[in-house]
Order: structure tokens, then sequence, then C-alpha cells
């Protein structure tokens, strides 16, 4: 089975504010983000396939604001793809990435879901191939 997703997924706890056309404000709660998206629930609304403005306060209160449309909803989860992001809030998200990377839970996920041997495909449908290297210039570490 190909694993689709092409940016790691960070449990995220905070608020979500979503807006677009059609209703004035539905709050919600996150559960994960990527550089590519959103999971959240809890919706004080009802939620339909349209572009909404998403504003996240996550719990160390930093803002992250982004353009997004949902691509999928299975209740009560709502899955959306980050359409245009500004510099500020996409530096928050790669940060929030670069800390999950160095934590247990991450290697926990990537055993659990058996990330390794699974195929990583980009947004055209291309594998990506995914290597590790060893820095094996450790002198004086004992193995």
């Amino acid at each position: 089975m190909a694993h689709k997703r092409i940016f790691v997924r960070v449990p995220l706890t905070g608020k979500a504010i979503l807006l677009n056309k059609d209703v004035s404000v539905i709050k919600a709660c996150t559960i994960d983000i990527s550089q590519g998206g959103v999971s959240i629930t809890g919706f004080s609304e009802a939620i339909s396939t349209a572009e909404y403005q998403i504003k996240i306060i996550t719990e160390k209160e930093q803002t992250i604001e982004f353009s997004a449309h949902l691509v999928r909803i299975d209740e009560p989860v709502a899955g959306f793809q980050i359409i245009k992001i500004d510099p500020a809030s996409q530096a928050i998200i790669n940060e929030l990435v670069f800390e999950y990377q160095t934590t247990t839970d991450f290697v926990i996920q990537l055993d659990e879901f058996n990330l390794l041997e699974q195929k990583l495909i980009d947004a055209e449908g291309n594998e990506i191939e995914v290597t590790f290297e060893q820095d094996d210039d450790c002198k004086g570490c004992k193995h």
C-alpha cells in the first residue's frame, strides 16, 4: 500500500477559527498539522466543501494563518489542504515539524505505520526515494 502523504503530520492541540463566504465564523479544534494541511474536529457549525481562511492558535499562543480547502471529511474529523500561507506561518509549522521529528513519538509513528517501508508519493504522483545517512565522524564514541 502506498503512503500518499509527503509531509509529516504533527499532533497539534489548538483552537481553530474557520471563515468562508457562506458562514461567518466556525470554531473548532486542531488534531494535527503538516506543511501541506491540517486535521480539525469539534466544529461549532456544519462545514461544506469550500475554500476557508483558517486561523490556528497553538497552546504556545502562536498564530498560524492560511487559506485551505476541504479535501475530506470523516465525521467528526475534517482534513484541509493548504492553498496559500504566509512565510511567518509556514516557519511556525516547519518548527513544529522539526521539534516533533526529535521525539520518541515520531520514531514510534514511523514503526507503527511502517512508514520506512512504504512508498512516498509527491503531488504529481511520482515516487519519492527516502534515504538516511549515518554520521561516521563520531570519534571516541562507543557504539
